[in-house]
């Protein structure tokens, strides 16, 4: 018994003992198969898909080189995507993402919190990299952290810990990030291999960069250009280390820097060696360098097929080596020829922009200067520093340039105005030879330019215009405005309904703005049988003005417009002999009575500047012709400040205490006649708002929005002129919105109508209705006079409860003889009175309450 035992017990332990090694030999072969599958299959086409997204981002990847590019090519964040009209990011990088989540959550094998497969750091190494290119920087971090929590002895270890600070740089954690790179390399640099050591300084030194301590980062960026085998790297962070040389004025170790760069030739990316080319121009000493030399070697790059993509870089910097010399006419060419060639390197657009605004600025053509600007800051970041400083030069040309066409154009119309009707023709039909020849001109570019894209700059001929498009996108422009808006007059604020077309004169101007909008129209039809009526005498003569009224108004606008300019030309700009130009024309045309005294105060202080003698001369003038004048006083005595009383505030502030009292009718009276006596000092756009917004009152909407507009026109810089501009924009489509509720439960309003001005019986009515109200005061009953219009005045009692209560109180009003007042009053809700006062529809209530 005991031996059959025993024989089973044996059988039984060889039974367990197979078992068991079956069971391991299978657990050994399923971790090499999760190990092996993951390696050659899931991680392999996910590496492989990543490198993919890489090389596809460095190969579209555009560095902004007016700035110090950065160390490593990135795509771009969402904003950018939106603002340059892409879609989507690189595919290859969530591809990647997605074959590490599968290596994660299929093939690890996580036993008692170990990990058996070999390949799960490479995952989420992958994993972390892929969210990182993919600018999910918070998920990239999580990856990076599971390494080094997860996997302390991983081959990966430090390249998680580099990862993840440069991640932080992403997520602008800088200081955090500087700071655990220099605890990484004051632990393990040792253990850290050689590419992961560069990545580290080449990290670091971006940190630096973020921070601007640009000294600090060249000692880790070197060492990174030293320990880095990759060729692409060792080139791109040379030239950043050029960069920061150039800027911390280390000027000669500039040059070598970029001339290592140069020397890389075909080894790199042809964009880092042309603008090494022209770093390397910009550092050095312009009276040591050879410029036949120069232009030798550029000519070359340009006539190298390699370097057509690039040839707008080239141009621009031939530009900038011109201008250095003084060459100012070529260098022009040049940057019109960086502009012509359409790249998509935008941060060399701003810089052609802003050197052709900055030289049409010197030669004091604010015009183009000022469009040029406007140019600039297309291309430009809005949030930078330098969009800041070009839009401030801009804003210092936005009303010069304004008021310089204003008074070009209403100079030709008078001028025009000021002729024979013989004189007239003439004029008009040697205009029209001059365009025949420009739409002739144009006709024989345009077929010569049939291919040329939009980006090109305008000609730099003393008549051109600003636009930037060949005739044909010109062409394409104008057709789709016209589909969108219809014919529009050439002229600004263009969308609102009340700016009238431009006259004839001003086209015969030479406003060539309008001549090149023309010529186009032309060139697009010149096929059509039928006679340009641009050519027509008659088309010209029948629209020049001859109402007087309007006649005057454009002098006004012109004197106006002479005055401003001569004072923004010497404040703004302290282009003094500008100014007093300006200034002495406006007193040689016989200006508005109102401008003739601060236009000679204006010019004694820019003589006091640039002529004593003459600023001596206009001081005596001031005293022998104005000696009661404001002005006067205060050019002999700068010190004492000019009594208030009779001042413009002082008038200003009592016209307005009219209008706060509902007397719209006086204030309009007293504004007609006080603002052309204030048209040369800045408060008269608080008076022109207020007759805007007295207009409104005994107008309506169309008359105010005619009013406002000519304030937010004519005063566009000013507080009132932005309020104008306000108040179209949004006050006026709700007031236009308006309707009547018809309700008549509460808050009634007891209206007597009564013509303006008042006549015994209408100064009879408001003294019975007005005691009335006072007699019942509390019992909330109030009186008002509202004007209406200009003929038509309200006398209104308010706070009447309902309509029974209306009845009794016109019955009474009727039957007392204390009152005896036989008409009978229209009743109105609170909101109907209010929609009355504002749209003017009185006559519109009483017909449908009659219903």
């Amino acid at each position: 018994m005991k031996t059959v035992f025993s024989k089973y017990a044996f059988v039984l332990l060889m039974l367990f003992i197979a078992v068991a090694c079956s069971t391991e030999k299978a657990g050994f072969m399923n971790k090499k198969f999760h190990a092996t599958n993951t390696k050659y299959n899931v991680l392999y086409n996910g590496t492989t898909a990543y490198d993919r997204g890489v090389m596809e981002l460095k190969k579209k990847y555009v560095d902004d080189f007016s700035n110090i590019i950065t160390l490593e090519p990135i795509q771009k964040d969402e904003k950018a995507l939106i603002v340059t009209g892409e879609t989507e990011k690189n595919p290859h990088f969530q591809r990647a993402e997605d074959k590490a989540v599968k290596a994660a959550q299929k093939h690890s094998i996580n036993i008692a919190g170990k990990e058996h497969n070999p390949q799960m750091d490479e995952a989420y190494m992958l994993l972390g990299k892929a969210r990182y290119q993919d600018l999910r920087f918070v998920p990239a971090i999580e990856a990076f952290n599971y390494i080094i929590l997860k996997y302390p002895d991983s081959d990966l270890f430090y390249d998680a810990l580099v990862w993840k600070e440069k991640t932080n740089l992403k997520l602008e954690y800088y200081g955090l990030a500087i700071q655990n790179l220099k605890k990484i390399f004051r632990d393990s640099e040792e253990a850290m291999k050689t590419q992961t050591k560069a990545d580290a300084y080449a990290t670091l030194a971006q940190g630096y960069i973020h921070l601007e301590h640009l000294d600090s980062a060249k000692i880790p960026l070197q060492q990174a250009i030293n320990l880095t085998n990759d060729t692409d790297e060792k080139a791109r962070y040379t030239y950043v280390l050029g960069q920061l040389n150039s800027k911390t004025g280390q000027k000669p170790d500039a040059v070598k820097n970029f001339q290592d760069v140069i020397d890389y030739n075909r080894r790199i990316s042809r964009a880092l060696v042309i603008n090494a080319h022209a770093e390397k121009f910009a550092n050095q000493d312009i009276s040591a360098i050879d410029t036949t030399a120069f232009v030798r070697q550029y000519l070359s790059l340009l006539n190298d097929r390699e370097n057509r993509a690039y040839s707008d870089v080239i141009f621009h910097q031939l530009g900038v080596m011109h201008e250095s010399y003084g060459v100012v006419d070529r260098a022009v060419k040049d940057y019109n020829m960086s502009l012509k060639a359409n790249k998509n390197n935008e941060y060399i657009k701003v810089a052609n922009y802003n050197k052709l605004a900055n030289i049409y600025y010197q030669k004091k053509q604010f015009e183009t200067a000022g469009m040029y600007y406007d140019s600039t800051m297309v291309y430009m970041n809005p949030m930078s520093r330098e969009y800041v400083q070009v839009k401030r030069k801009r804003n210092n040309l936005v009303d010069i340039v304004r008021y310089e066409q204003i008074t070009r154009k209403n100079d030709s119309i008078l001028r025009l105005v000021g002729k024979d009707e013989l004189l007239q023709k003439q004029e008009i039909e040697q205009f029209i030879e001059k365009l025949k020849a420009e739409d002739a001109k144009a006709q024989q570019v345009a077929s010569q330019q049939n291919q040329q894209m939009p980006g090109m700059a305008p000609s730099t001929s003393a008549s051109s215009s600003f636009y930037f498009y060949n005739n044909a996108t010109v062409q394409q422009g104008i057709n789709d405005f016209n589909k969108k808006w219809g014919s529009r007059p050439l002229t600004d604020n263009w969308r609102w309904s009340s700016i009238a077309s431009s006259s004839a004169a001003s086209v015969v101007s030479n406003t060539q703005q309008e001549n090149d909008t023309l010529n186009s129209n032309q060139t697009a039809s010149n096929t059509s049988k039928t006679e340009d009526p641009r050519y027509s005498v008659d088309f010209y003569l029948k629209q020049i003005p001859t109402d007087s009224l309007e006649l005057k108004n454009l002098k006004i606008e012109r004197d106006n417009a002479y005055y401003q300019l001569g004072l923004l030309y010497s404040d703004r700009l302290e282009e003094y002999e500008v100014a007093a130009g300006k200034l002495e024309h406006l007193l040689a045309i016989d200006p508005e009575v109102g401008l003739i005294e601060p236009a000679k105060y204006h010019l004694y202080k820019i003589y006091l500047k640039t002529d004593p003698a003459k600023a001596q001369a206009m001081l005596n003038d001031l005293k022998t012709n104005h000696p009661n004048s404001r002005y006067t006083q205060v050019a002999l005595n700068p010190n004492t400040a000019v009594s208030a009383e009779g001042s413009p505030i002082d008038d200003y502030n009592k016209v307005y205490r009219l209008y706060a009292n509902g007397a719209y009718y006086e204030t309009l009276q007293e504004l007609d006649a006080k603002i052309p006596t204030v048209i040369g000092d800045g408060i008269v756009s608080k008076f022109e708002l207020l007759k805007a917004m007295t207009i409104g009152k005994l107008r309506g909407l169309t008359n105010y929005r005619e009013a406002l507009e000519y304030v937010a026109l004519t005063y566009p810089t000013t507080k009132e002129g932005k309020e104008a501009e306000r108040i179209i924009a949004k006050d006026l489509p709700k007031l236009q919105n308006m309707t009547f509720k018809r309700d008549l439960s509460k808050n009634i309003k007891m209206v007597y109508t009564a013509s303006y001005p008042l006549t015994e019986e209408g100064q009879a009515l408001k003294t019975k209705l007005e005691q009335y109200a006072n007699d019942r005061r509390h019992t909330g009953l109030i009186f008002s006079a509202d004007m209406y219009n200009d003929n038509t005045i309200f006398f209104v009692l308010h706070g009447v409860k309902s309509g029974n209560i209306a009845k009794s109180a016109q019955m009474y009003l009727e039957l007392e003889s204390e009152y005896g007042i036989k008409l009978n009053p229209v009743l109105i809700s609170t909101d109907d009175y209010g929609v009355v006062l504002i749209k003017k529809n009185w006559e519109e209530y009483i017909k449908e309450a009659g219903k």
